[in-house]
């Protein structure tokens, strides 16, 4: 069996003999380094919806947070130490302090323990971090629901079930004619 190299972080490596075997044991079969990568970048969360966190002045190209600490945020994290730059991790978590002049901003992550939550720092200065508003409650990846349509408005003295009043009423006359032709009907019959 020949074995092909493959390459993660830009090393060139060749799976050990004890590693091919344990993957034909255990039936796995060795994926390639590029549907590995995709895999995990798939496991990225759709954030497109929510509103910006930052904004860049289009005069001088400055960036200014549009939270304060407090605030609940999610941040898409990435890397250039990695070709194209992939995604590394999605935060969700309260800004616990901001530095305008480095751009410095440590958030609570609420996505572990809640005893003792750990403080991660991200740069909003930088092209590395997304910043995204997230809603104070909830879970900050699904989309908001659509808005729900408005009621139509009734007239003054209309149902507000059934059809409306007046809709299936005939003239006398009419009426009186139906009833006649059914008597004559009834009579030839």
């Amino acid at each position: 069996m020949k074995v092909q190299p493959f390459t993660w972080y830009d090393l060139t490596m060749e799976p050990t003999p004890q590693a091919l075997e344990e993957a034909e044991l255990s039936g796995e079969d060795l994926i390639s380094n590029e549907a590995r990568f995709e895999r995990w970048q798939a496991r990225r969360p759709n954030i497109d919806h929510l509103a910006s966190g930052v904004h860049v002045d289009p005069g001088d190209g400055s960036v200014v947070p549009l939270f304060d600490v407090g605030d609940r945020i999610v941040v898409d994290r990435r890397t250039t130490l990695l070709r194209g730059t992939p995604w590394l991790e999605t935060i969700v978590g309260k800004v616990r302090s901001i530095d305008d002049d480095t751009g410095l901003v440590t958030v609570w992550d609420e996505d572990s323990d809640p005893r003792n939550p750990p403080c991660r720092y991200t740069n909003f200065k930088d092209a590395l971090h997304i910043f995204k508003l997230a809603p104070a409650r909830g879970n900050p990846f699904e989309p908001p629901p659509p808005p729900k349509q408005p009621k139509p408005q009734r007239l003054p003295g209309q149902k507000g079930r059934g059809r409306p009043k007046g809709s299936k009423n005939r003239p006398k006359d009419v009426i009186k004619a139906e009833r006649e032709a059914r008597k004559v009907a009834k009579g030839k019959a």
